[in-house]
């Protein structure tokens, strides 16, 4: 095919053209966190929080709870949880995440964790199988009923197979992300419904100590991990993929810009613009 036939103006390649320049530059600036990150992950260093560490760095602590949430199979006060669900016979795995925000600590500082976003590592914590006639909690039927996959397959008689993965309060964690220096935090006295039928609610300990660092991702980096085991290589990889936006991303906006302009000389030629 002729590349004059090709620049012709045409609905198709207007929507195209116009495509690739929108999506050039979201393209762009991931590839570009992605390349920071790349950096981030080859100066990476682990302090302790009594050092007060800032910027990317990696630190270990133990769980304190910020709000009260409890697993939902060993019923565990825990600062979030990832249920899998899976089905014996049926091509069904499933998660449900609930995550609350949590303090690091190590004994002699701080530092509150923003978990809401980020991923997360954690071990399994307990397992259970349920059959199509055992009655479950409250609690355990909410989060079931956000994979309308497991009712049906329960409706029809089937076994479901629970893995129950959850950041247990006291426990050891890892946390890998942005820090930066955060306020005092105000005492506070919170109740709130948890994920179990036996225990309805529990107030926060009054007398919080005080937060001496915040730590999440941000959006110079947009990177979080939180682990309840010294991460290693594999989990601080950058794909190359996401780098290559770098140069994906404005090859597509100038491929676009460079065919509307095509257009509006093969329209000026005509006498029409």
């Amino acid at each position: 095919m002729d590349l004059v036939q090709i620049l012709q103006p045409s609905a198709a390649g207007l929507t195209l053209a116009a495509a690739a320049i929108i999506a050039g530059a979201p393209l762009f600036a991931s590839g570009m966190r992605a390349v920071r990150l790349r950096k981030q992950f080859s100066q990476l260093q682990r302090f302790a929080l009594a050092e007060l560490p800032g910027g990317f760095a990696h630190v270990r602590g133990w769980v304190a709870l910020e709000s009260p949430l409890f697993s939902p199979l060993s019923a565990t006060p825990c600062a979030g949880f990832q249920l899998e669900v899976k089905a014996e016979g049926l091509s069904l795995h499933r998660g449900v995440d609930e995550r609350r925000t949590f303090r690091l600590e190590d004994g002699t500082a701080s530092a509150l964790v923003d978990a809401q976003r980020g991923r997360w590592l954690v071990s399994a914590t307990c397992e259970r199988e349920i059959r199509a006639d055992q009655p479950v909690s409250e609690g355990l039927a909410a989060l079931l009923g956000r994979v309308p996959e497991a009712l049906w397959w329960r409706r029809a008689g089937g076994t479901l197979v629970l893995v129950e993965r959850a950041l247990n309060a006291g426990s050891e964690c890892h946390v890998v992300g942005s820090i930066r220096p955060r306020a005092a935090a105000r005492t506070t006295v919170e109740w709130a419904r948890t994920g179990t039928d036996d225990i309805r609610s529990v107030a926060v300990r009054s007398g919080v100590p005080e937060t001496d660092l915040w730590i999440g991702p941000d959006d110079h980096l947009d990177f979080l991990l939180v682990s309840d085991q010294p991460p290693g290589e594999e989990d601080l990889r950058v794909p190359h993929r996401r780098a290559a936006g770098v140069l994906v991303g404005p090859a597509l906006s100038l491929g676009g810009m460079l065919y509307l302009a095509s257009v509006a000389d093969y329209l000026r030629s005509l006498g029409r613009f």
